[in-house]
């Protein structure tokens, strides 16, 4: 058996009780995450796919875009679609949820400046949000955290809470992005959760089939599964339109 022909499923640090780390350590976890996200494609494929939910030219827009980001971190992806917004002309309401109190605390601090975005505790698999509450619904580099059964319960979710459609990003399960990874958190970084998490997070990656077919379980409409550079991929769709 290869290395990548199966998931993997030992536990990130990450996923560990809080008591396991402290705050610092999961500060610089953070920090860690933005770099990659920043230079290995994560905001370029969010706002991509965003640009062909939203109607960025020649549609009027009434009120602001109600945006939610899922299991949001130190919420740097929702900083990024502000500013991607500001500069559109778009005036738009992010929400950020997290069930982790240091990324609450983090994501607190990072999002000063950005009234525009709300930061919030909640459970990601049992979202305190009704039906089609928000118009765009994203989640990025989450699901390989969970197992086969939580994923397709969180796509449930976030299928249940998009008015207008989702984007999902994760990695794809490659030997290519793990040897890289591997490489680049011992060379870049010395925090043990991202020296341990990274390498980690490649391995219990989902395929492109793999998500495709979690995706049609939890009954995502107009899905489609792409891969993006740098070892992403996305799935994204369009439930409807803004009224």
């Amino acid at each position: 058996m290869s290395l990548l022909s199966e998931r993997r499923h030992s536990t990130e640090l990450i996923d560990l009780p809080i008591e396991s780390y402290n705050l610092s350590e999961y500060a610089g976890n953070l920090a860690d995450i933005r770099k990659v996200n920043r230079f290995l494609g994560d905001y370029h494929a969010i706002l991509k796919h965003i640009s062909s939910l939203v109607p960025v030219a020649g549609g009027a827009l009434v009120g602001p875009i109600r945006v939610l980001d899922v299991a949001t971190g130190s919420a740097d992806i929702p900083v990024a679609v502000v500013i991607w917004a500001r500069r559109q002309g778009i005036q738009i309401e992010v929400t950020a949820i997290d069930n982790n109190p240091f990324a609450i605390s983090e994501a607190e601090a990072f999002t000063r400046g950005y009234p525009e975005i709300t930061v919030a505790v909640a459970d990601v698999f049992s979202m305190p949000f009704e039906d089609g509450s928000f118009d765009i619904v994203l989640c990025t580099k989450t699901l390989h955290h969970f197992s086969e059964e939580l994923t397709e319960r969180l796509l449930k979710e976030i299928g249940r809470v998009a008015a207008i459609g989702y984007i999902v990003t994760d990695l794809r399960r490659s030997c290519v992005a793990w040897a890289l990874i591997s490489v680049l958190t011992r060379l870049f970084t010395r925090n043990r959760l991202t020296r341990h998490d990274g390498p980690l997070s490649v391995l219990r990656s989902y395929t492109v089939s793999e998500l495709d077919a979690l995706s049609g379980k939890a009954g995502l409409i107009g899905r489609s599964v792409v891969k993006e550079p740098f070892w992403l991929m996305v799935v994204s769709g369009r439930k409807g339109r803004r009224d």
